[in-house]
């Protein structure tokens, strides 16, 4: 019995270990918001700028989104375009801090 347990410890720590380093499209350092889909102005070519930022920490309030930036529904990747046609959806932004750009838009 001392050997199954010694090996269902050592299986749960590993576990821990694996799941315990986070997974995420963002490059560091990054910040999240929260914002309102009427708050983004895309132009033609996918570039654009968030209105309206306040987060804690933050000197400005606006963001930059560039040809760089992408959007995922759910957990799937779309277009930045589509975030065009969302009317009034709670949309979360990551974003670089120090170049105030947008890394990506979710919903």
């Amino acid at each position: 019995m001392k050997i199954k347990k010694t090996n269902l410890n050592r299986l749960v720590l590993s576990f821990i270990f694996m799941f315990s380093f986070n997974v995420s499209a963002e490059v560091d350092p990054f910040k999240v918001i929260e914002t309102m889909s009427s708050k983004i102005r895309l132009s033609k070519d996918g570039t654009g700028i968030v209105k309206d930022v306040h987060c804690y920490g933050c000197d400005f309030n606006m963001l930059k989104i560039t040809t760089a930036s992408k959007a995922s529904k759910g957990d799937d990747d779309v277009s930045i375009f589509e975030v065009r046609g969302l009317k009034d959806v709670m949309l979360m932004v990551s974003f670089d801090p120090n170049t105030r750009e947008v890394q990506y838009i979710r919903w």
